[in-house]
């Protein structure tokens, strides 16, 4: 991608950040894995992506979605239901067809604690059945937890346990993403 490209994309992500609400942008590590997310809050919608990229299980995901979300956000409960789309590139030993593509239905929710508005508990699950699944897949699931800390008014550190799990059609499994990792989150 040339020059010109970078910054035309730079100048869009710009202005569309300012149509939006409360955007976030999250990172979380640990010695094996990355995982990034955006999430693009709409107001009673949120369009979000992320990727996920395990070194030692040579597996990556990418994911695009869409989340009805409670436009409320003064009460100590965020709550936000939709679909996302997964394209999943794992080195599966005896198979070339490594890429599969799943929609998975789910959610997240996250709860402030009243007496320490600082920290909230974070949690998202999405399961994808072998209806909704493309190529040799059968079936994903995914599901995270995580303690947030508030450190500024715009910025989440948090520790975070969390499990990708993908079935392919030979009964065989993978573990992208699994264990426990630090990362943070920034409001924009």
């Amino acid at each position: 991608m040339n020059l010109t490209h970078k910054a035309l994309l730079l100048t869009a992500g710009i202005l569309g950040s300012s149509i939006v609400n409360a955007s976030t942008a999250g990172v979380s590590l640990t010695n094996n894995t990355v995982q990034g997310d955006i999430n693009l809050n709409m107001g009673s919608f949120g369009i979000n992506s992320g990727i996920t990229h395990n070194d030692e299980a040579n597996t990556s995901t990418a994911h695009i979605g869409v989340t009805v979300e409670d436009s409320d956000t003064s009460g100590p409960l965020q709550v936000g239901l939709g679909i996302r789309l997964y394209a999943i590139d794992a080195d599966l030993d005896n198979d070339n067809d490594d890429l599969s593509v799943a929609l998975a239905l789910g959610g997240w929710y996250r709860y402030t604690l009243q007496q320490a508005n600082r920290l909230s508990i974070y949690g998202s699950a999405y399961y994808s059945p072998e209806v909704l699944a493309i190529s040799n897949l059968d079936h994903m699931y995914t599901y995270d937890i995580r303690l947030e800390y508030m450190t500024m008014r715009n910025a989440r550190a948090f520790v975070r346990y969390g499990r990708t799990v993908t079935v392919y059609d030979d009964n065989s499994r993978k573990e992208i993403d699994k264990g426990l990792s630090v990362g943070a989150t920034v409001d924009f």
